[in-house]
């Protein structure tokens, strides 16, 4: 596992201009920041960075796979993640990292750590619904998903579970 130092840019040495930084994220990354939706995953974050006199513009760029949970049939699914994201640190009199888009970073800092950030757009990138194509699934959580549709199609057909309905209802 990488220490959290190695996801710091020290900006106050770098020139005014763009400057690109790459790192393999592991496993572990995600491990200790408690990200259950993920188990594995084959990513690569570049981060592109413009220093001008008065702010740092961060471009992300997280690409890759990550091992998740197929939420039909609970077996393991790699998907593929592909996310670009922005942004803006000022330089201002009060360090202030609470905003979404822009940041401030105060006269004292002259490193920037990126790792929550990284974190936090690939977690973002991750569909909402996580399943395995159609027939890729698990075939004995298929055959007991369909006996469970049949059963609810069947109770919504039923005319004595529409009466115990009514009952509820009341």
């Amino acid at each position: 596992m990488k220490p959290a130092s190695t996801y710091e840019i020290q900006f106050s040495g770098l020139s005014t201009g763009k400057h690109e930084f790459d790192w393999a994220l592991e496993p572990g990354f995600f491990d200790e920041r408690n990200a259950e939706e993920i188990t594995e995953c084959d990513l690569t974050a570049e981060v592109l960075m413009e220093k001008t006199d008065r702010m740092l513009m961060f471009i992300f760029n997280i690409s890759g796979k990550v091992k998740t949970i197929c939420d039909h049939c609970g077996e393991e699914l790699w998907l593929d993640i592909q996310t670009s994201d922005e942004l803006i640190a000022k330089f201002g009199t009060e360090t202030d990292l609470t905003g979404d888009e822009v940041v401030v970073l105060g006269p004292s800092e002259f490193k920037f750590d990126v790792s929550q950030y990284i974190f936090e757009f690939t977690i973002l990138s991750i569909p909402a619904r996580r399943v395995h194509k159609h027939g890729e699934c698990n075939p004995e959580a298929e055959q007991y998903l369909e006996k469970a549709d049949f059963i609810e199609e069947n109770k919504q057909n039923d005319p004595r579970w529409k009466a115990l309905e009514t009952l509820k209802n009341k």
